[in-house]
């Protein structure tokens, strides 16, 4: 028997020729068999739209430039990058990728009104990791729009994850330890998507958010030497907990194979953390102290204003004053949210405390006993 069909499905925006790349690839088992099919059908029928506005728009998007590199959200899976970059997206001086420009971004400008009003429909209820709503005026991974035209994209692991195996995306995004033909290929693909996003919104400064882009700060800043990056960090039993919650619930809606063992996904987790800031504490050290700043998630939450205001002065963004009646009505509607709670069990914390003491000491949170 075939599983429920999602219409809101990650790679429902797919282009046609990454789309038969994964799908030839990876497994797919028999109940995915429809999801697959509809998806095949969806990509199809946006190839010809999608080609024409590759065609049209190919010369301006590649002559468009990046006059003032992005401001980046970095910090691992369910440490508050979201909340921040909702919250600092609502200064109109940024650009980033709205649900349209990433989920469907080749075909984001000929048929924006059309997929729009889909998305809007599809897209309630859309996050099952949290209380959180996506909707078209907020932002979203721009990974994920990386992901539609790539296959390399860490992302990919939650719709192939072939029993644990798909983990092999993973390495995805570590990209500056793959060879020089596999980085080429990232960097052609990352700087469309953000040339093309740029030359939407007319110029403006992109602010991002990816977990992903955490595995590759040194090579996002040698890419794009004036970036700044803002790192948001948060206590690694919550942090580990919720991520291990997020990957479950997000492979059970989106995975096209064998979803992988509850066993794997805790440890990949705690791995991939471990990982990630061994390497992410290094790069951020060897960039110059105006270029990032560190923010404390549970600090953040007491005072979220008072620290928007300390991240535009530190890394020297202007504008905050002109940006606070918007900050401030974001903020009055997000007064009732309630935040996840788990209950870590001891198994769990002697797992998370063999790996990442490290992570504990430097940055002063309690380990338990």
């Amino acid at each position: 028997m075939g599983k429920k069909i999602n219409l809101s499905h990650n790679l429902m925006g797919c282009r046609l020729d990454n789309w038969i790349r994964l799908k030839r690839s990876n497994p797919i088992t028999e109940e995915n068999k429809g999801q697959v099919r509809l998806i095949t059908a969806v990509s199809s029928i946006l190839a010809i739209p999608a080609f024409l506005e590759w065609l049209v728009f190919y010369v301006p998007i590649k002559r468009t430039k990046i006059k003032k590199d992005p401001v980046y959200i970095v910090g691992y899976w369910r440490s508050g990058t979201t909340f921040l970059q909702n919250l600092l997206t609502r200064d109109p001086q940024f650009g980033w990728f709205d649900p349209v420009r990433t989920v469907t971004f080749s075909n984001c400008i000929f048929m924006k009104g059309i997929l729009a009003k889909a998305q809007k429909k599809l897209l309630q209820g859309a996050r099952p990791m949290d209380n959180l709503e996506y909707t078209l005026d907020l932002p979203m991974e721009e990974v994920f729009a990386q992901a539609t035209i790539s296959t390399q994209a860490i992302s990919h692991m939650l719709v192939f994850p072939d029993g644990g195996n798909g983990v092999k995306y993973i390495e995805t995004a570590f990209i500056d330890e793959q060879d020089e033909k596999r980085q080429q290929e990232w960097r052609k693909a990352y700087d469309y998507i953000l040339k093309k996003v740029t030359y939407l919104y007319g110029g403006r400064q992109l602010l991002l958010k990816s977990p992903e882009n955490t595995c590759r700060i040194g090579a996002l800043k040698r890419c794009y030497p004036g970036a700044k990056f803002i790192n948001i960090y948060r206590n690694p039993y919550t942090v580990v907990m919720s991520t291990i919650n997020m990957f479950t619930k997000e492979m059970g809606l989106f995975c096209l194979n064998d979803p992988a063992p509850y066993e794997v996904i805790e440890d990949v987790t705690i791995d991939l953390f471990e990982r990630i800031y061994k390497k992410a504490f290094r790069e951020l050290e060897e960039m110059p102290p105006q270029d990032h700043i560190d923010i404390k998630y549970e600090d953040f939450c007491k005072d979220p204003k008072g620290y928007v205001k300390l991240i535009y002065e530190h890394l020297g963004i202007d504008g905050f004053e002109e940006a606070k009646p918007y900050f401030d009505a974001y903020l009055e509607s997000q007064k009732n949210y309630k935040k996840n709670k788990f209950e870590l069990t001891p198994r769990l914390r002697d797992k998370i405390n063999a790996k990442l003491g490290f992570y504990f000491e430097h940055y002063g949170y309690e380990m338990q006993k």
